[in-house]
């Protein structure tokens, strides 16, 4: 009987074990993204996503929609763009990042992805470099803690009917010296 009643508790150990460690994995946000995320050790982190000329419904020509989120005291040092699929509005395309949904241009100013396909460097705004609107103070405006990210997209002219951009934003992890976690909430000075 003994045997029996361990042999259970073993199996239900074992079942809550497998069930723990798989449920953070699909612990989403709505919308679906990420929320910061950062490691211990020295690497380049980054956010990437595609951005398609019908990822949100436009009004007035412009639109927004969050793709992921950045650690609070995140480093921004770079951003690449490689349109797979020329945006054909009639006019003008562009596409700009930062943490507000009005504006979506304090990280990445608008660039445009009408024209040619390739990849090119995008200009970080002058604002958007380093840790000025991700720490040093700033109020989190991350749905889980850090800032939310958000891409704006908008066109000029009669409205496109094709479009494919993947967007790279790489930033540096407040992960040394003491630069730490900093709760949801909370403010820091930069690091």
């Amino acid at each position: 009987m003994r045997t029996i009643i361990r042999s259970i508790t073993a199996g239900i150990a074992g079942a809550a074990f497998l069930l723990g460690a798989l449920v953070p994995g699909f612990a989403l946000t709505s919308p679906s993204t990420f929320p910061p995320r950062y490691f211990q050790t020295q690497q380049t982190h980054y956010v990437r996503f595609t951005v398609n000329f019908n990822s949100c419904v436009l009004v007035s020509n412009s639109c927004t929609f969050k793709i992921g989120a950045l650690p609070y005291n995140a480093f921004v040092v770079r951003g690449t763009q490689q349109i797979v699929t020329s945006f054909n509005s009639a006019t003008t395309d562009t596409v700009a990042v930062g943490i507000t949904s009005t504006n979506a241009n304090e990280l990445v100013a608008a660039q445009s992805v009408h024209g040619a396909a390739g990849v090119s460097t995008l200009t970080i705004a002058a604002t958007g470099a380093g840790t000025q609107v991700t720490g040093n103070g700033a109020t989190q405006t991350g749905s889980d803690g850090g800032f939310d990210v958000w891409v704006k997209y908008a066109q000029t002219g009669a409205a496109p009917s094709a479009g494919q951009a993947v967007i790279v934003l790489e930033y540096f992890a407040p992960n040394d010296g003491t630069c730490a976690p900093v709760p949801i909430g909370a403010t820091a000075g930069a690091c």
